[in-house]
């Protein structure tokens, strides 16, 4: 896991070290072990490396590294099978000189090409220069847990870096915001990130499962190399077969995770997922005979506490510790600091947030302050198990519509437990005067549900001077129909590719790499491969999870279906402590100069919040990602 960059001056201007070096170093927060900084193709080229040590933590394993005399590669990520991958290698004649995952990566492109992409396990984003060929290949893993972003300007340069912080530090280049993606994003993030679109004019992203060759001749050659659609596999017909199945692949997604040089930990919030990965690791404390390159320290938990806010989830998270007989860091957030800290975070953020992102990244400064590097977290299950709200409303709605009383029982069943605004009772009241007379009842029940769809944050029309993208800024295939396709969107293009920008970056800033078993590849195309009442039924969403886990997480929690998730009380902290801030922020002279927003419309809004005392979640939130966006350096 580390910081990457590059600069290809399609001009042929030469470069000089000390640019590349600030390009990279911008980034020094995502690596602080080490530094690499190189010059090819006539000094017209450069590779830029941040390293945060976790495989082979000697000199062999530094970067920009070099292979054959032919290969240069900058990377950051993982890929956890390497140990296979470099046995099979072995096998055919390959010899390796370091116990690094990124020789193997060099080794597999030798011998496979761009086909090697589809060996690796792990998360990856990487730059390699094969110098006799004079083709530099840049890609990135299946779904986008490592971020990659560019910047192309035809005849006269292509640079690339981890993170859009770094461009405002490349020579030559004025960083400015792009107005349209910028009110997009403070209305709806995960649509300019969906499109490989970022809020800065000419800087892209490389979008998941993607590559780009530039050759000789300096055009630019996006392919897309990886859909799950293409992947999907055959799983056992029988239930409680399949219940097997993904508690194998699951097994096999955390022991592959564990490969570490550096200490590890877990990341616990006490809901489902980050449960089912702190107490599956428990369970190999007795049985770690088939474990590889695995450290000493791998046991803590680390779990982050909101006293006093309908944000904290404490109990639960007790609950796994005392069960596992585990070893838990709480986190309770200072909030002496919390406007230099929330400032201090949103800026080297460099991106639109709803939500204050320090909730998040102290769960990592903790970590890194007990000498952790690694955390092995649960994201990833909501999206393609049935784990958000919206989905079962959804779901609800399949129901009414093809007149189906016993599933929208169930389903109406679920929606009162998973949130307190629903009351069962009252939905299928609702729905048996729906399915029965007419459209304005039926319009009556939407207003009982909500918006079915994706949580997209609505904001004030009247707060914006600039429009929104009205057209589709991504063009993808999409298998499926019903609410399996609304689960597959989410996962590849909608919520989840936001939910890892977010933690990556959050991570990141404290030097500690995130690992993800439910995003394991193999674990991804079962469950897009599983029936939908696999993954909602019996009166659980996420029902295959929950039966993997019998006897694994304690029933409380298997069971649980209340959801909160990380995140910080944004009400209760823009009510109280973030007060004269927002307040300050909002009659700014920035809010005006930055010239997307209406000021008065939104200064008349927040004001009228504080006279009436009148902040929830939603308004709350909104406001936030104004704030987020003034408080971001062009």
């Amino acid at each position: 896991m580390c910081g990457i960059a590059g600069i290809w001056n399609l001009n042929e201007r030469a470069l000089n070290i000390a640019e590349l070096e600030q390009f990279t170093d911008s980034m020094k927060h995502r690596g602080p072990d080490g530094s690499g900084y190189e010059l090819y193709k006539n000094d017209t080229l450069g590779f830029g490396h941040r390293r945060l040590s976790i495989l082979d933590l000697s000199e062999a394993g530094k970067q920009p590294f070099h292979y054959l005399d032919r290969y240069t590669i900058t990377f950051n990520g993982e890929i956890y099978n390497f140990l296979e991958i470099r046995k099979e290698l072995a096998a055919k004649g390959y010899n390796f000189k370091t116990d690094t995952d990124t020789e193997v990566i060099l080794a597999a492109y030798h011998e496979y090409g761009k086909q090697c992409l589809y060996k690796f396990n792990g998360m990856f984003a990487f730059a390699i220069w094969d110098k006799m060929e004079h083709t530099l290949f840049l890609t990135r893993d299946r779904y986008g847990v490592k971020p990659l972003h560019y910047l192309h300007i035809p005849g006269q340069i292509f640079a690339f870096a981890s993170e859009t912080i770094a461009f405002k530090y490349l020579q030559g280049f004025k960083r400015a915001f792009d107005e349209v993606n910028l009110t997009t994003a403070v209305k709806d993030p995960a649509y300019i990130e969906a499109a490989g679109k970022t809020i800065f004019k000419n800087i892209f992203q490389l979008l998941p499962g993607h590559t780009i060759t530039i050759g000789a001749g300096k055009q630019l050659l996006i392919e897309r190399w990886w859909n799950t659609a293409d992947h999907l596999v055959t799983p056992s017909s029988d239930y409680n077969k399949q219940v097997e199945e993904f508690k194998d692949l699951f097994f096999s997604a955390c022991k592959l995770r564990m490969r570490s040089d550096v200490p590890i930990a877990s990341a616990l919030s006490g809901g489902l997922d980050s449960s089912a990965v702190y107490c599956t690791l428990q369970q190999f404390k007795n049985s770690n005979s088939d474990l590889q390159r695995i450290p000493a320290d791998w046991q803590k938990a680390f779990i982050a506490t909101f006293p006093g806010t309908k944000m904290d989830e404490r109990k639960y998270a007790e609950e796994v510790i005392n069960y596992t007989q585990g070893n838990a860091v709480y986190i309770t957030p200072d909030y002496s600091k919390l406007v230099n800290d929330i400032v201090s975070t949103t800026k080297l953020f460099d991106a639109i947030i709803s939500n204050p992102l320090i909730a998040i990244t102290d769960i990592y400064k903790a970590m890194r302050q007990n000498g952790i590097v690694v955390s092995l977290d649960g994201h990833g299950a909501d999206e393609y198990a049935f784990g958000y709200t919206h989905y079962v409303t959804e779901a609800f709605y399949k129901a009414m519509a093809e007149k189906n009383r016993e599933k929208a029982n169930e389903y109406a069943g679920m929606l009162s437990t998973l949130s307190p605004v629903y009351d069962k009772q009252k939905l299928m009241t609702s729905f048996d005067a729906a399915v029965s007379v007419t459209s304005r009842i039926k319009q009556k029940l939407k207003n009982v549900l909500g918006k079915s769809s994706t949580g997209v944050i609505a904001s004030e029309a009247s707060w914006f001077s600039k429009e929104t993208v009205n057209d589709s800024l991504h063009t993808f295939t999409n298998p499926f129909s019903g609410i399996s396709k609304t689960l597959f969107d989410d996962f590849h293009y909608y919520s989840l590719p936001v939910n890892l920008r977010d933690f990556d970056r959050a991570a990141m800033q404290n030097s500690i790499e995130i690992r993800m078993p439910f995003m394991d590849y193999r674990l991804v195309s079962y469950m897009f491969s599983l029936p939908e009442e696999s993954k909602i039924g019996t009166g659980y969403t996420k029902r295959i999870i929950r039966d993997a886990m019998i006897g694994i997480v304690p029933e409380q929690i298997r069971t649980r279906t209340l959801k909160i998730g990380i995140g910080s009380p944004i009400a209760e902290w823009t009510s109280g402590p973030l007060k004269e801030f927002i307040a300050d922020s909002v009659h700014s002279e920035k809010l005006k100069n930055i010239g997307i927003f209406n000021p008065n419309e939104i200064r008349n809004s927040v004001d009228l919040n504080y006279k009436h005392n009148n902040w929830n979640t939603v308004n709350a939130s909104k406001t936030w990602s104004v704030i987020n966006a003034l408080l971001i350096d062009e």
